[in-house]
């Protein structure tokens, strides 16, 4: 394989220099994309329960109680209570749902980072010995 010249060289590196930078572009896109995703899925539940727990424990609690102080003749208070329960048992199980997509969305772009260092120290270890391998 024949030696390539140094204006070759340069040309190399700023064609794959490009490249690299526009796929590691993209990479942080995505990243950032997906977890942003997670991060809204999971507000968008948590407040759902909020909102449902706020409305429920207006209009339910009442329709809830009545129905059962008027069905099963229980005194107000027990009627109460058991609505209570009911939509509260509602609520934990809507923030728990949401916790774990809290979690799991972590927007930063980490293999975009990383790879980008690697790209850094590859480009470093190419200007200090240009003939030898690009790993």
């Amino acid at each position: 394989m024949p030696e390539r010249s140094i204006s070759q060289l340069i040309k190399d590196i700023k064609a794959d220099t490009q490249a690299l930078a526009q796929e590691e572009s993209a990479l942080a896109k995505s990243e950032i994309q997906a977890g942003a995703k997670n991060l809204g899925i999971g507000a968008g539940l948590a407040g759902a329960g909020v909102f449902l727990l706020f409305l429920a424990s207006i209009m339910a609690i009442f329709a809830g109680a009545a129905a059962f102080h008027e069905g099963l003749g229980w005194p107000w208070w027990g009627s109460f209570l058991i609505v209570f329960g009911i939509l509260a048992l509602i609520a934990l199980i809507l923030v728990a749902i949401a916790i774990p997509l809290f979690k799991k969305g972590n927007p930063t772009p980490t293999s975009a980072i990383n790879g980008g260092k690697s790209a850094v120290e590859a480009l470093k270890r190419s200007l200090t010995n240009p003939s030898g391998p690009r790993y």
